[in-house]
């Protein structure tokens, strides 16, 4: 038995999602094998959470709603609850059907065994079209290009945050998922393509005289019926723009527009032809489909649109379609089934084409036969592949799929000449996250391992921690006072024995998978000259919730560029050749940037890689070291990074080092505000990269690439 948890709005408008989740509930209501929950958020009529028996299942009433990063104890609260609720003898699904929604996901999976699915529903960036232009046609354009995106743009962070808390994203069309690889290298066996489905009962077909007498319309009209939220976005004001030529041939027409929104600026476009046009606002279903019936065309001019349950509805009806030739549109609508009309993407804005738009209305209205036979044919390709029954059979398959994963999943057995890796963990008064990080790394699923616990002289109750461990691949060094990170660490390498040494600190978390994907990729690169591999890392709070993503760079030669820069790879995340390190060594030089330090000594010999995948959980806090020690730390790197530029040879006065340390510690957007400051720092980053280039024969065009990196990334410079 599955206990399937489906996450909602309590106050729930009629949009195309609350649709979906109606149809998909419809159809997993009479799956035996599933029991049913529903976890109804931001229930603002209750004072605490609530359950109680509903039509189809348990419902939990929230009375907070889970996007908001403010409600962040409510949250780990509700997971508390929610883990309490679980039968811990059922496989469990949460299935998130808002964006905003998914990272509660990363609070659930720390509180108990479950597996996270989102429905992605919408691409949030595209809204842009209408709120940011400038933003849109950037990120437009990185998805058109030809080229490879190695890193994550800044501006869709948050969206890549919900992306990467849950277990699996099911997207409603192939659009969505190329942009989900493309933008955000996701990777492609946590993506299933499943098309919205809809069921529409056969007594629901009526008459379209009866309903039009019903509905006060003539029989003689032309109706238009644009059915959807009234905004720019949609299309909708494109459309009454249009209404004014089609009228000069056709006087007869009425143009429906049922929907909630901006109502009075469809007036502004509308020429005074007001006898000609009906806003009905938001319509039940069963008259909205009555409409449909009625109706001589349906339009859906949106911008940006994916599987759009109105145009399933109006196919579904065997309504004459003209859609937007956009997005997933184009995947609903081949030429067969109905027309599309261009969108304009110029300069400064995007907008339908009214011309064309104007002209296809028209086309279809002067060939009704034609219309009918293409709406025909659209319905009955509805009727096959637009079907809940078709959806829900596949969502289902999707659930069984991981709990399968989960149910199957087992440590990964290691052999006997598997390399042993050594896992270095120093430990000053780390009682906090100490468990959680042990139990990461004693539960990876490569086994062939030992933990060196490096205890630094801790007051706290970390000793007691220590000793309560069984495990014989843990050993505990004990330093009878604090002798601080530095020799710590190079006390633990000395009595490494593996192969590999790898680096975490006790408020951090290995993913499962860590040292199997780093040892793999020592083992298969066959590369003598190979020192260390780092990974991405996750960014989480002292709770754990999921804040964002660090990326870093991950071939040796643009490691080698953006090391001037900012220190390329998550010290704890790192896993480094045993022989190379212990005879270089962690240095105190360089005070909280020893790291960094590191890095560039064995760099000057060695090569490096960062596996693009996010490897580690690095935790902030109050008690991190750069809280505690930040300025000094920041000292440090500035001394560092000035003294590896005088030994490149790059000259460089106060103000170019003042831009290059501003560049360092993410500073650029406050500092490079004005045409004339991001000149300076165009100037200065060129003069870098091109003397890097001299010296260590970069290409052009990876000069060119990591320009455009560092401006973006390290300065947050478009």
């Amino acid at each position: 038995m599955l206990s399937l948890f489906i996450i909602d709005y309590y106050n729930r408008n009629s949009t195309g999602l609350t649709t979906y989740v109606d149809q998909l509930t419809n159809y997993i209501s009479e799956d035996l094998n599933i029991s049913l929950h529903f976890i109804f958020v931001n229930a603002d009529q209750q004072k605490n959470i609530h359950k109680e028996q509903g039509e189809y299942g348990i419902n939990y009433y929230v009375p907070h709603d889970i996007a908001l990063p403010e409600h962040t104890t409510k949250d780990e609260n509700l997971a508390i609850y929610l883990s309490k609720e679980i039968d811990p003898n059922r496989a469990t699904i949460l299935h998130f059907n808002w964006i905003n929604h998914a990272p509660f996901a990363q609070f659930l999976k720390a509180k108990m065994i479950c597996k996270t699915v989102l429905t992605k529903h919408c691409i949030p960036w595209r809204d842009n079209i209408t709120n940011n232009y400038p933003l849109f046609k950037h990120i437009n354009g990185l998805l058109l290009s030809k080229e490879e995106i190695k890193y994550v743009d800044r501006s869709l962070l948050h969206e890549w945050v919900a992306y990467n808390a849950v277990d699996h994203v099911i997207c409603v069309t192939k659009f969505a998922a190329f942009t989900l690889q493309k933008l955000f290298q996701y990777p492609e066996n946590q993506i299933s393509i499943v098309q919205n489905g809809l069921k529409i009962k056969k007594h629901e077909f009526k008459d379209s005289k009866v309903l039009r007498k019903k509905y006060g319309f003539s029989i003689d009209d032309q109706i238009i019926l644009y059915a959807g939220v009234v905004n720019q976005r949609k299309g909708v004001f494109d459309l009454v723009k249009a209404l004014d030529r089609i009228l000069e041939e056709k006087p007869n027409v009425r143009l429906v527009i049922a929907g909630n929104g901006n109502h009075s600026e469809i007036l502004k476009y509308a020429n005074q032809r007001w006898a000609n046009l009906t806003i009905t606002g938001s319509l039940e279903k069963s008259v909205l489909f009555d409409f449909y019936q009625m109706a001589d065309i349906g339009v859906v001019p949106s911008y940006i649109e994916q599987c759009s349950y109105t145009t399933i509805e109006m196919m579904h009806h065997s309504l004459p379609l003209l859609v937007a030739d956009v997005d997933g549109l184009k995947e609903l609508v081949p030429d067969e089934y109905g027309l599309r009309t261009p969108l304009v993407l110029n300069d400064n804005e995007a907008h339908i084409d009214v011309n064309k738009l104007s002209q296809n209305i028209l086309s279809i209205l002067n060939n009704k036969n034609k219309a009918n036979r293409k709406a025909r044919q659209a319905r009955i390709y509805a009727e096959q592949h637009l079907e809940v029954s078709k959806m829900g059979e596949q969502t289902v398959k999707i659930y069984n799929r991981l709990i399968e994963e989960q149910e199957t999943q087992r440590t990964l057995n290691c052999y006997s000449n598997d390399p042993l890796v050594s896992v270095i963990l120093p430990c000053y008064n780390g009682e906090k996250y100490l468990q959680e990080c042990i139990s990461s790394i004693l539960c990876q699923s490569y086994t062939k391992l030992e933990l060196i616990v490096v205890n630094d002289g801790s007051t706290d109750n970390s000793s007691t921690i220590l000793e309560s461990y069984k495990d014989d691949r843990l050993i505990v060094i004990h330093n009878k006072q604090n002798i601080g990170i530095v020799d710590s660490l190079n006390y633990g390498i000395k009595y490494a024995k593996g192969k590999y040494i790898a680096r975490i600190d006790t408020d951090d978390i290995m993913q499962q998978n860590r040292l199997y994907k780093q040892v793999k990729y020592f083992e298969e690169s066959n590369n003598d000259e190979l020192a260390l591999v780092g990974s991405h890392h996750r960014v989480i709070n002292s709770k754990g919730q999921l804040l964002g993503l660090k990326q870093y760079p991950s071939s040796h030669e643009e490691i080698q560029q953006a090391m001037l820069f900012q220190n390329p790879f998550s010290h704890p995340s790192v896993l480094m050749r045993a022989d190379i390190v212990k005879k270089i060594k962690y240095s105190k030089k360089y005070p909280y940037a020893e790291d960094y330090h590191l890095w560039f000594k064995i760099l000057k010999k060695y090569k490096a890689a960062n596996i693009p995948e996010y490897l580690t959980h690095y935790r902030i806090h109050d008690e991190n070291t750069s809280n505690k020690n930040g300025r000094e730390q920041r000292e440090s790197a500035a001394r560092l990074i000035s003294s590896e530029l005088d030994k490149l040879k790059i000259d460089h006065s106060v103000e170019e080092l003042k831009i290059h340390i501003a560049i360092s510690q993410n500073l650029g957007n406050k500092i490079f505000n004005n045409p004339v400051r991001i000149q300076l720092l165009d100037e200065w980053i060129e003069k870098v990269l091109r003397s890097q280039q001299k010296q260590l024969g970069f290409s052009a065009l990876t000069v060119n690439t990591m320009k455009d990196h560092i401006k973006r990334n390290y300065c947050n410079i478009n």
